[in-house]
């Protein structure tokens, strides 16, 4: 089954936050088509991005780059063993309320798990509205707590 997505987001931000380009988003999917359309939502927006296509290399990537993160999106499934949310509870273990987003092609929107804003942790099922997810983003990356 072939995804579609339309790309449409706002030029530039109007929050008064810093600029994007300032932040940097962990990306994390084995779908490079969906890497792709991430990386073009975000790169244009200003943000730099940390790419992944599989949860260790992800962890790697946190590991060396945790400083300078200010989200993470996952998606849920991958052909490995572990799953978008070892990689969250990896990343919370690290800093308690990092934020993450996990997105998933296998979640019907009904079944999608309950985001828990209290833990900064949301759930989008695929097809997600890509305004909404940088929306999301934008918000919830504002509240990234920054390692020294």
């Amino acid at each position: 089954m072939a995804l579609n997505f339309k790309i449409s987001a706002p030029a530039g931000s109007a929050t008064g936050r810093k600029p994007a380009s300032t932040r940097t988003l962990l990306v994390v999917d084995d779908d490079h088509a969906m890497l792709f359309t991430l990386r073009s939502l975000f790169q244009r927006q200003g943000w730099h991005l940390l790419e992944a296509d599989n949860v260790a290399e992800a962890m790697k990537l946190w590991e060396a780059n945790q400083k300078y993160i200010d989200a993470v999106v996952t998606d849920y499934q991958f052909s490995g063993p572990q799953t978008g949310l070892d990689l969250v509870m990896f990343v919370q273990g690290r800093q308690k309320g990092f934020p993450c987003v996990v997105i998933s092609g296998t979640w019907i929107p009904e079944k999608t798990p309950r985001d828990e804003p209290q833990n900064n942790v949301f759930y989008r099922a695929k097809p997600f509205d890509m305004r909404e997810l940088l929306d999301l983003i934008n918000r919830i990356s504002a509240t990234a707590p920054k390692s020294n």
